[in-house]
């Protein structure tokens, strides 16, 4: 007999689940008016593009550097506890910046330390979150909540950076990172109230670990389970097909196809969109389709979009087509991309040990944050020499050779579905 599917409705109507979901919404709804906000702030005050460069930099090094070391200290700890105490600080930090604000205090080596500050607050909330969803949600609910969840989150930080120019416009700076700080307390005030009984795990003697056993361990448990490795391999594959995209938008739109700003954000919206939709389909694929197979085939269409987005300069000088071209391209790349990651996270909860989840997640987003910069670098490099449509096709050729690549040659209980979710 066919098992039931889970609805988003049924999602809706579990306390625990209604209450993480409207907490993380709110949440991103806050971050996405800050991040338009801090980065127009950034600029305001610095008029550098290179301090700019600088502050986005280091908003990615306490995700490389601290947090691996964050993971062991909240593995076998309280989650919920370490979630509302690094909420509340990183609202409390966020005001106290916006009060430095309103006094004309702030200065481009405050905005650099309080980047670097906030960052590393969030180093440990992740693996805290990570690890917390899972032990309040049953693995049967858990692909249908994340689906709901992610789809969700999308809309808000749309509404949030559409929002943001608004805010700002008519109540500046300070007010937009008011905001921020507030949607932290209030997301805190709701984790306060679900039912949680505390950490329970399989092996008790992982409680009454030192930190550095639980660091070592960890590191153990990695680097022996292929099926976590290969999951840092896919992301970090990942990564390096779409830096090209990342990096260089703007010149794909101008450079490639001769078109100007309206055709980009025609393009990033029909993204986001096929992003929304790839969230909403996850639930429905990823309990019928083994994660190894479906990885292989979209890694292989992103990176065949990549290919053919890269011609378009056969359709440069001319809108219509130009339209046509990049919004099935941008279709495509917001759509694979979208549903690989979604399917990826789940299966990786799936997987990989609920007492090693928070140490072992730690890792695998830091490993994820610092193939980004490498990738940047790299193209940043080729840049020097190829045009932006070479680079374009260099990276979606070899992403999707590498991808096809791993259907042949990757290890043989990967190939019979060591990996294979449960039909």
């Amino acid at each position: 007999m066919e098992e039931k599917k889970i609805t988003y409705k049924e999602i809706l109507k579990m306390p625990n689940c209604r209450k993480l979901i409207t907490s993380n919404l709110i949440n991103r709804f806050g971050d996405s008016v800050d991040a338009i906000a801090f980065t127009w702030l950034v600029y305001q005050i610095t008029g550098s593009a290179t301090w700019s460069a600088l502050i986005f930099g280091l908003n990615q090094l306490p995700g490389i550097f601290v947090q691996p070391f964050a993971g062991p200290f909240v593995e076998g700890k309280n989650k919920k506890h370490i979630v509302i105490a690094t909420d509340i600080l990183r609202g409390l930090i966020i005001a106290g910046f916006a009060a430095l604000y309103y006094m004309h205090l702030v200065t481009p080596i405050l905005m650099a330390a309080f980047t670097l500050i906030i960052t590393t607050v969030e180093s440990f909330n992740l693996p805290a979150s990570s690890a917390f969803v899972p032990e309040l949600i049953d693995e049967k609910h858990y692909a249908t909540a994340t689906g709901f969840n992610m789809t969700a989150s999308k809309i808000f930080e749309l509404i949030g950076m559409g929002a943001a120019g608004a805010i700002i416009a008519a109540f500046g700076v300070g007010s937009a990172m008011i905001i921020d700080a507030a949607t932290f307390f209030i997301g805190a005030l709701i984790i306060a109230t679900i039912e949680y009984k505390g950490c329970v795990l399989k092996n008790e003697e992982i409680a009454n670990q030192d930190y550095k056993t639980k660091f070592t361990e960890g590191i153990k448990y990695l680097f022996k389970n292929s099926t976590v490795l290969y999951f840092c391999f896919l992301c970090v594959l990942l990564n390096f097909i779409l830096t090209p995209l990342n990096s260089f938008l703007a010149p794909i739109t101008s450079e490639v196809y001769g078109m100007d700003s309206n055709f980009m954000s025609f393009c990033v919206m029909l993204m986001s969109g096929a992003t929304i939709v790839a969230s909403l389909i996850m639930p429905r694929i990823i309990d019928k389709v083994s994660f190894d197979s479906l990885a292989i085939l979209l890694g292989s269409i992103l990176g065949l979009t990549c290919v053919i987005l890269s011609f378009g300069g056969v359709v440069k000088g001319n809108a219509i087509f130009a339209y046509m071209l990049g919004g099935a391209c941008f279709i495509s790349l917001g759509f694979t991309s979208g549903l690989l990651m979604s399917c990826l996270n789940v299966t990786f909860v799936k997987v990989v040990d609920k007492d090693y989840l928070a140490r072992i997640g730690a890792v695998f987003n830091a490993i994820a944050v610092a193939s980004a910069p490498v990738a940047t670098f790299l193209v940043s490099m080729l840049a020097l020499h190829l045009s932006v449509a070479k680079i374009l096709f260099f990276f979606g050729a070899l992403g999707t050779i590498l991808f096809i690549g791993m259907f042949f040659f990757q290890n043989k209980k990967l190939l019979q579905g060591v990996i294979e979710n449960e039909a």
